[in-house]
């Protein structure tokens, strides 16, 4: 039987390995990729707002290089940025998560299962918006790059992350809120 490798089994593989993931790093280290993610969108989005207001500057030079500005490259100029920014802040950026209390084994790990798909959720989502050249939190309705509907088509997860990429991008902060009121004595 030949393996068909379709868009849908690799988003579910990669939910699964952050999941996974998220249980070897352990509750506190999820939380501060959580933490860096956040603050690696932010970073992200900042420096594509400036980009963009300096764009015919900053394209008229590039242009002398023979480099064209288009919406692949920048879609994956933010991809570069947003893995770079999340591996550097969670090696780098001084972030630290420790909670006093722990609730309990079961749900410890219900917590940590929580926080890996909320965070597996917010990376994907984020992933894939910057790819379809959508605005994060933006609701349902805006069109997506052309070359993305045929996948758009075929994965019926990639439909649901696209169309409620707002409730995957507040969903690990929810989370975090209940890590939070959990873990205090």
């Amino acid at each position: 039987m030949p393996l068909s490798i379709t868009w849908d089994f690799f988003i579910a593989v990669f939910l699964a390995l952050v999941i996974a993931y998220s249980f070897i790093i352990g509750k506190d280290e999820s939380v501060k990729v959580i933490v860096a993610a956040y603050v690696a969108i932010v970073a992200v989005q900042g420096f594509e707002s400036f980009a963009l207001r300096y764009a015919p500057q900053i394209q008229g030079s590039l242009l002398n290089l023979h480099i064209a500005l288009t919406p692949f490259s920048i879609a994956l100029l933010k991809l570069g940025l947003f893995i770079v920014g999340v591996i550097l802040l969670t090696l780098r950026g001084g972030l630290a998560a420790a909670y006093e209390g722990e609730p309990g084994i079961i749900a410890n790990v219900a917590i940590t299962g929580l926080l890996g798909i909320a965070k597996a959720g917010l990376l994907l989502s984020t992933l894939t918006t910057y790819v379809a050249g959508m605005p994060l939190t933006q609701g349902a309705g805006v069109a997506v790059a052309p070359w993305l509907v045929p996948l758009l088509e075929q994965s019926m997860i990639l439909r649901i992350i696209l169309e409620y990429r707002d409730l995957w991008f507040a969903l690990p902060a929810c989370v975090l809120l209940l890590v939070d009121v959990l873990s205090k004595k």
